[in-house]
């Protein structure tokens, strides 16, 4: 399994895409179990002229600054270092769109893994109702995982998300939630007709 976390600039202006800063992912034979390897990789922004607030905040942003490293090259490092795994792993939703966008934008092919999970949603099974909004930075305080690494760094946060791991079980990741039926719009009350006598009265 690689359990992997992204930071990008987010798109802003007419050019429609989130913008990839950091790709970070750690590799694990299960959910929990300890690291064997890890991957890391700042990319050179090169789309947007300016960062959106989040990104500004990201601890090591002059780290994408400073590099040289297009997307491109950095997505192939990557595809190259997850072999033949198909199994992968983020904390909430959002990164596995971004990444397929990205890859759209530069014309790489993006990876087809088998089976995709999120740790967040699982957490939010295992735990209760409210933990879907839990960020990650909140869930490593409550299971009392140590914080050694500075949060919003890929590798580090993907070193968390692993880590949140040992506490989820196989019915965790494999949770659904149920799909919202959309209700039907309200129907429009027709006018009835006056009766012809009323009309001519």
């Amino acid at each position: 399994m690689i359990v992997m976390d992204l930071e990008w600039n987010r798109s802003y202006d007419k050019k429609r895409l989130d913008e990839i800063l950091q790709i970070g992912a750690v590799r694990v034979a299960e959910a929990g179990g300890r690291i064997l390897s890890t991957f890391d990789a700042f990319v050179k922004p090169r789309v947007h002229k300016r960062f959106d607030p989040g990104a500004r905040k990201l601890p090591d942003l002059q780290r994408s600054i400073d590099c040289e490293t297009t997307f491109a090259e950095a997505w192939a490092a990557f595809t190259d270092w997850c072999g033949d795994e198909r199994v992968f792993a983020f904390w909430g939703p959002d990164d596995f769109g971004v990444i397929r966008q990205n890859c759209a934008y530069w014309g790489v092919p993006a990876f087809e893994p088998e089976r995709v999970y999120d740790f967040q949603r699982a957490f939010a099974h295992a735990y209760g109702e409210h933990a879907p909004v839990m960020a990650l930075w909140r869930v490593v305080d409550y299971l009392g995982i140590p914080e050694v690494f500075e949060f919003h760094n890929a590798l580090y946060d993907a070193m968390y998300t692993a880590l949140v791991g040992a506490w989820l079980r196989q019915e965790d990741l494999d949770y659904a939630p149920p799909k919202r039926v959309k209700r039907p719009p309200p129907r429009r009350r027709q006018k009835r007709a006056r009766p012809r006598e009323e009309r001519q009265a």
